[in-house]
């Protein structure tokens, strides 16, 4: 399986290995961030996309990114493999 550079529920780029989420027997997803996957399952279970493009755009304003900029992170968003 490919592993993803970026996660695949909210975008969030992976830098390294302690960023990523975990399947059930602990091993490092290798598609979701530690935020949004965790033993195997969503963190966030019944969000919607565009309840996710919202929550990811108002965590880049909170820290610090311009509003037009965080807009262009997230409108891709429904792209990503779990929104597919």
């Amino acid at each position: 399986m490919k592993e993803y550079k970026k996660c695949q529920s909210c975008s969030m780029p992976i830098k390294n290995v302690e960023d990523r989420g975990t399947e059930r027997n602990q091993e490092k997803s290798l598609m979701f961030c530690k935020h949004c996957y965790q033993e195997g399952e969503y963190t966030q279970k019944n969000i919607s996309v565009e309840d996710m493009k919202e929550f990811v755009k108002d965590k880049c304003i909170e820290m610090g990114v311009p509003k037009f900029l965080a807009g262009m992170f997230v409108r891709n968003l429904d792209k990503l493999e779990r929104w597919k």
